[in-house]
């Protein structure tokens, strides 16, 4: 996540330097990628006009500019910009300024005609990466004016964010960390919206959630007198400098409050919405829809759609349609804040391809309780930006209200987790500096209410964590391991498997080692096992790897059929590994061993050419050879042969 120190500014009063700010975060659990400096503006590059522009005599793509900086005589300088025309207002970079990296501008010629100074790009200037045509400054800027004191340099942080701290994929979820370690507080935007009054917003559009599991909360504003045009320069300086391009002012506000607050936006287009109506529901199967990149793309029922009364208008917190984008004759906007489930949208990303900035956030958590925050803030800007005007009322469908956890934290166990001595009080302004609301306390234990952008608070260890990044990784002091004997090492079953692990590799087995996570129907595969006995993930990381494998036969088997469908038959494989079922409604795990064999026996030089499959065979060899060198030479050795490994 890319955030600008200018903007972190209108959040939080920052007292520290870049790097200093870094270290403080990092200390505190936010861990930093890397610093860059944008917008530093070279000394001797100043504001310019440019008087007249004549073909080179001896170029077809370059021109001759007369420039003029407000003092003395004009300049003769030759650019190849194709947008160098008379009466721009441009940066010229003097003689003897220097750019960077030993570029020094000279006086010089260029084809035979002098040339002295340069128009420079934005790119050149280090302001973005635009280098189509020299920076055309506003018709009002003074002439001579440096272009340092137009431009402040500014300094853009990438963090490392983690799955579980979706609220750090914001500049104001970052605000909320830098005040917690300078204990300063937040500030917020006002909101300042211009409503068109007479006019509400339920007699133009409706809204309806048909999948409540999958959408807990749907806010629809509408805005008339919308004027589509290019953002103002400092919105698109922002967007650059954490990496996105500027489309239009309303495309751009709704990426703006996304990278502000986390929450992402759409705009639709009104009057191409069927109905004025917006339906969020499943994908009819079959069903298919172009985004806004022009592609095409097949749904089903597991993906979520936000439709009008006729067809499908976007996919639900991925991308939208391009049937419903905002155009330049757009001048009525329904904008769209919503959260979504995070697992469907994940799935559903993953599926089609799709992966986007608004699908990324998503599939992490977005609050309910945000979605208004953010719908406020971007209709204020619109109604600052584009000249909107909102009609009276909010569409807020909200089928499934979000509920804080109230989680008990006792001060003995805390300071038992961290070795501090801190009291309830000491503890308590930890938590209320992590925005964590304390509800009672007492000298023993406090009571305390999660915050609405906070996913990942569930139990007293995960209060533990958020006091230790207040007092300080390096508070903690250093404490010996403790160590406890628990036998002696000849007991220790590490032995007994390695024993095992030795023998199998003499009988010239290879050993694999697959995960413990699987779809349902390998973890069924060749058992007489029912879904009741299959252990599900709780939060599994995607329907594949969504149940823990009974036996150790799922992984063989594909191991298997992987090699013979790349036409390698000779195999003999073993694996050890832990195992989990359901056994009387209580879990239970437990260590097997697992060894296939594939192979075909070649034809007799004279004879039938017939090959013919040894798996079993081979398989009840090796099993006889390693029980009797383990000593069991009476045990008989019986075994079925899977339909799978026949037919490899």
């Amino acid at each position: 996540m890319k955030t600008s120190l200018d903007w972190l500014g209108d959040f939080v009063e920052l007292s520290w330097e870049p790097r200093e700010l870094s270290q403080r975060l990092t200390s505190a659990g936010l861990e930093v990628e890397g610093i860059e400096e944008i917008g530093k503006i070279a000394a001797g590059v100043v504001v310019a006009q440019i008087l007249e522009r004549r073909p080179h005599e001896n170029s077809d793509h370059l021109s001759v500019c007369q420039v003029s900086t407000g003092s003395g005589d004009p300049l003769q300088v030759v650019c190849g910009a194709p947008n160098c025309d008379a009466g721009q207002k441009v940066a010229l970079a003097c003689v003897g300024c220097d750019l960077g990296g030993g570029f020094v501008i000279k006086k010089s010629k260029l084809r035979g005609v002098e040339s002295q100074g340069m128009l420079c790009s934005s790119k050149e200037l280090g302001l973005d990466d635009d280098h189509s045509g020299i920076l055309i400054l506003p018709p009002d800027t003074p002439l001579g004016t440096p272009l340092s004191e137009l431009y402040h340099p500014d300094s853009v942080i990438d963090w490392e964010v983690t799955p579980n701290r979706p609220d750090w994929l914001s500049h104001l979820g970052i605000a909320r960390e830098i005040a917690a370690v300078s204990k300063s507080s937040i500030k917020m935007p006002p909101a300042k919206i211009r409503v068109r009054s007479g006019s509400s917003v339920s007699q133009s559009a409706k809204v309806r959630i048909d999948a409540p599991d999958l959408c807990p909360r749907y806010i629809a504003r509408i805005f008339e007198n919308v004027k589509v045009a290019p953002s103002p320069e400092w919105l698109v300086r922002r967007l650059q400098a954490v990496g996105l391009r500027s489309v239009n002012n309303v495309v751009d506000i709704t990426n703006y409050v996304m990278l502000e607050y986390g929450q992402p936006l759409h705009a639709f287009d009104l009057k191409t919405l069927a109905g004025q109506e917006i339906i969020v529901r499943r994908a009819n199967a079959g069903e298919t829809m172009v985004t806004l990149d022009g592609t095409k793309h097949e749904l089903n029922p597991d993906n979520l759609v936000i439709s009008d009364r006729d067809r499908g208008v976007a996919l639900a917190g991925i991308m939208g349609a391009e049937n419903s984008m905002i155009t330049d004759q757009t001048v009525t906007v329904l904008l769209e804040a919503a959260a979504f489930d995070r697992s469907n949208i994940r799935i559903s990303s993953r599926n089609l391809g799709k992966a986007t900035d608004s699908s990324y956030r998503f599939a992490r958590g977005v609050s309910p309780e945000l979605t208004s925050l953010a719908s406020e803030r971007a209709a204020s800007l619109l109604c600052e930006l584009a000249g909107a005007e909102q009609l009276e009322g909010v569409l807020d469908c909200y089928p499934r209200p979000w509920q804080s956890e109230q989680i008990t934290c006792r001060v003995a166990k805390i300071n038992a987790l961290l070795g501090l001595q801190l009291s309830g009080d000491e503890i308590a302004a930890c938590l209320e500096r992590r925005g964590i609301e304390v509800i009672s306390r007492t000298a023993e234990e406090l009571q305390i209410k999660t915050p609405f952008w906070r996913f990942d608070l569930h139990a007293e260890v995960d209060l533990a964590e958020e006091v230790a990044q207040i007092e300080g990784l390096d508070a903690i002091p250093e404490a010996p391991a403790i160590a406890r004997l628990g036998g002696i090492a000849s007991e220790d079953c590490f032995f007994g498997m390695e024993a095992v692990r030795a023998e199998l590799l003499s009988l010239g087995l290879d050993e694999i080692i697959n995960y413990s996570m699987w779809p349902l129907a390998e973890c069924l595969s060749g058992s007489t096992l029912q879904e009741a006995d299959i252990l599900r993930m709780s939060n599994p990381i995607s329907i594949d790897t969504a149940y823990l494998r009974p036996n150790l036969l799922c992984g063989l088997l594909k191991v298997i059929n992987h090699n013979v469908s790349r036409n390698t038959h000779d195999l003999g494989i073993f694996e050890i590994g832990r195992v989990f079922q359901l056994q009387n409604g209580k879990p239970s795990e437990r260590t097997e061993i697992g060894i296939a064999v594939s192979g075909r026996r070649q034809p007799e030089r004279y004879g039938s050419e017939k090959t013919e499959n040894i798996d079993f065979f081979s398989l009840k060899g090796l099993l006889e050879s390693w029980l009797e060198a383990r000593g069991l030479r009476n045990l008989r050795c019986e075994s079925a042969q899977h339909p799978a490994f026949r037919e490899g």
